[in-house]
């Protein structure tokens, strides 16, 4: 939980420029695996750091293409 919590951690100091982050398919690639994690605590940091994600976006185009880049959209 405390890994995940510091995805989230540094997900929210980066803010919009995630985008520019040198290693964000990982970072996003990580989380979003941790969304099936068993431990209903590191679920729901995983689920907080996605909207945290979300939220430094203006809109949603970006947010897909993001998904879309790192591989985790069917489009």
């Amino acid at each position: 939980m405390k890994i995940c919590m510091c995805y989230c951690t540094l997900i929210a100091k980066l803010g919009p420029k995630i985008k520019n982050f040198r290693d964000c398919d990982k970072l996003i690639r990580t989380v979003v695996g941790m969304l099936s994690e068993g431990a209903q605590e590191v679920r729901n940091k995983a689920k907080l750091a996605i909207l945290t994600l979300k939220n430094n976006f203006q809109n949603g185009r970006d947010f897909d293409g993001l998904l879309m880049r790192c591989g985790l959209t069917d489009k």
